[in-house]
Order: structure tokens, then sequence, then C-alpha cells
């Protein structure tokens, strides 16, 4: 199967759940009591890329970093809830380019999952974490020397991002946040390389 092939499967199986998110919210808002102020967010963020594997950037303080960074845009909605869980999609698009680099562009899609707010007082700490398949049309850095070492191709990969976001109660619409932009080949099952890492902070509209 070639690549713009896998491409395609990937992000069509993902927008098999599109249909199936404004009537799931609908329902959960009656029923849970998800606010209806926060099951939608749109986010820009952007950082430098980790030279490390996923380990290394997870540890940002002590990762290397190449000359190369990240930066995209992007939109979560959430349709699902359970107690202290909640169930949504999300979709990006993103740009990750540096100098002597040919200017490689991202897209994402996969599901993700966030648990409820953390209190500190008025500062609420939000963990979650998304995983779907990204699509690339280049690779970038340490990515390149990767693929062409493992000899396979890194335009379709999976897409794992965890998350941290901080927000404050006078202004709970807005969530700042850091975030690991990683693809990999998921120990071999798509390929066999760990594609690339940036570290990224970010700024989050809740509507």
């Amino acid at each position: 199967m070639n690549i713009f092939a896998r491409a395609l499967l990937a992000f069509a199986a993902m927008s098999l759940f599109a249909p199936y998110a404004a009537p799931i919210a609908a329902q959960d808002q009656a029923t849970s009591g998800l606010p209806a102020d926060r099951d939608e967010t749109v986010f820009v963020f952007g950082g430098p890329m980790s030279s490390g594997y996923f380990g290394d950037a997870l540890t940002f303080w002590s990762s290397g970093y190449e000359s190369n960074a990240f930066a995209g845009v992007g939109y979560q909605r959430f349709f699902y809830e359970y107690e202290s869980f909640a169930l949504g999609i999300e979709a990006g698009l993103g740009v990750r380019a540096g100098a002597g680099e040919t200017i490689s562009a991202e897209a994402w899609a996969g599901l993700v999952g966030r648990l409820t707010e953390f209190e500190f007082g008025p500062v609420n700490i939000t963990p979650s974490i998304t995983g779907g398949f990204s699509v690339v049309t280049d690779t970038i850095g340490v990515e390149t020397a990767r693929t062409a070492a493992s000899g396979d191709s890194a335009t379709v990969l999976y897409y794992l991002a965890p998350e941290i976001a901080v927000s404050h109660d006078d202004h709970p619409e807005w969530e700042a946040f850091g975030r690991i932009q990683h693809r990999s080949g998921g120990f071999g099952t798509i390929a066999h390389i760990d594609g690339s890492n940036a570290v990224t902070m970010g700024l989050r509209y809740k509507f």
C-alpha cells in the first residue's frame, strides 16, 4: 500500500467519528451536565523540535534541541463525559521549518481524552492526551536521518500528544498549556521509527 493510500485510509477512519460527535454532545449536555461553554476549543501552539526521542522530549529541561521549530493550530470538540473523564475529537494543521530545511506541513486527527481540573485555589490544572494519525508533506531534521536509517516512510505515522493545561477562575475560557507533539511508527506497526518530537507551549480558547 503506497503512502497516499495510507494517508487516505487513516483520515477516513478518523472521520467516522465526526457524524456522532454532535448528537452525542447534545445528549451528554442534557444528561451528564457537560458545560456548554467548554465542549469546543480552538488553540495555537508552537516550540522547538527535540533532537532526542519521545522520552527525551518528556524531560524537556534536559532534552537536546534542533534549530527547527513547529507551529500549529487545532480544534477540539468533546462529546462524552463520565465522572472525571471527557472524550472528544481533535484535528489540527501545522508547519515544521528551520534554516536550510525543506518546509514540512503536518495534519493530524484523533481522539482526545481529558480529566476534569485539579483545583489549587483559583488555579485549575487539566491533563489530557490526544492519539490518532499524523500526515506530513516531508521529513525534517532528525526525522529525515531516522527515516533514511530505517528505510521506512514517515509520511503517515501515529500521533500522540500528552498535555498539561493551566487556567484561572477569573477567565476559565482561556488556557495556557504545554504539549509534546509526537509522531512515531507505533513500535513497528506502521514503521520502525520514532519520527519527531516538538516541545511546545500554547494558548487555548474554550467556547
